[in-house]
């Protein structure tokens, strides 16, 4: 098999570099059906049950540059590289995209590591290589044999291309965070980063929802001009499947549920110009612990504001709507009237 590898490389190579002698849609045929073989016969022995070799990974992956038609790199990006682009393009990416290749695009979570082959790094040399049209193409097409999904149906064009400017911003992100004197402009770009190092005085902390952003998705609800997606950890998740709470039981400690809210916006680009989340608004946690907040039904809640413009999260106060008193309690007196719930508003949405 290693031969096998090394010789579907090295024509690989052969078909991109041996200009005088093919022209460029000849070898562009010529690397489909190489790769193709070497995947059909390498794959054909293997199981999706176990990490795939490094071998077998870089060949999979190999396939998105050979499935690009030609053409699809001559596009180029109607949108301009701005700040407010880059920004829309990351609320896309955490929308769609995040629950594989991790709020930090480096595909570092339990979905992006249980794919076969596992969830692309973004930030890597293999992705960034591929300019805004290319990467336009494998969002809007997926690739066969990997993991990438297409999006032609649920990503909109527009959206798109601020994902791909998104994308080809997370070097320069990376690079703002690492060094240790930022711009200012920069460091607004890159605050995201900090946002687990925030907590309310007397309540919840955001780092005790780490991983949030990849957590299922319990429902979504529509009220005036805000849309949010209620989320749910693994005990929240698994409480829910056994009937809690429309059983009358309590949900268990550690239950924890995240609620993201988006300013609705109506997005022209889609058949029936749908409502649809533009800037993020807010995120508001509830964390279960029937000891540590005893006096506010075992519930301990905490809201956090987010600015678009800076890309910044702050714990809620009394001047928000509805406001937020400093303590774990700032949800409890409205959850009131679901007691017999468990203080819980929200059922468990079919899928």
């Amino acid at each position: 098999m290693p031969e096998l590898m090394r010789e579907s490389a090295n024509l690989l190579w052969i078909g991109r570099w041996d200009r005088a002698n093919c022209s460029a849609a000849l070898k562009h045929k010529l690397m489909v059906g190489v790769v193709s073989a070497a995947l059909g016969v390498l794959l054909s022995g293997c199981t999706a049950n176990k990490q795939p070799s490094e071998q077998e990974a870089s060949l999979a992956n190999a396939a998105k540059d050979v499935t690009i038609p030609l053409q699809a790199g001559k596009m180029t990006n109607p949108l301009p590289e701005t700040d407010e682009i880059v920004s829309q393009g990351q609320e896309v990416f955490l929308g769609s995209c995040a629950q594989c290749h991790g709020a930090d695009a480096r595909g570092d979570t339990n979905v992006g590591r249980s794919m076969y082959p596992p969830a692309m790094d973004l930030t890597s040399a293999h992705v960034q290589h591929w300019n805004d049209a290319e990467l336009f193409w494998i969002i809007q097409n997926g690739v066969r044999l990997t993991g990438m999904p297409s999006w032609k149906a649920s990503i909109s064009e527009n959206d798109t291309w601020k994902l791909a400017r998104f994308i080809h911003s997370l070097p320069r992100r990376d690079a703002a965070s690492a060094s240790p004197a930022v711009p200012s402009q920069l460091q607004g770009a890159t605050s995201m980063q900090d946002k687990y190092s925030l907590k309310i005085p007397n309540g919840l902390a955001f780092s005790e929802f780490r991983g949030y952003e990849s957590w299922p998705v319990i429902a979504i609800s529509h009220n005036g001009n805000m849309l949010a997606a209620i989320l749910g950890n693994p005990v929240m998740i698994n409480a829910y499947k056994t009937g809690i709470p429309g059983n009358g039981k309590p949900f268990p400690d550690g239950a924890k549920m995240a609620k993201v809210h988006w300013n609705a916006k109506v997005n022209p680009y889609e058949p029936g110009s749908p409502t649809v989340p533009g800037t993020q608004h807010d995120v508001d946690f509830m964390l279960k612990d029937s000891k540590r907040f005893a006096d506010s039904g075992g519930w301990g809640y905490g809201a956090f504001e987010y600015d678009a413009a800076s890309n910044t999260f702050t714990p809620a106060t009394l001047k928000d709507k509805p406001p937020q008193g400093n303590d774990a309690k700032c949800g409890f007196a409205c959850h009131t009237i679901v007691k017999a719930r468990d203080y819980v508003f929200t059922d468990y949405g079919h899928k």
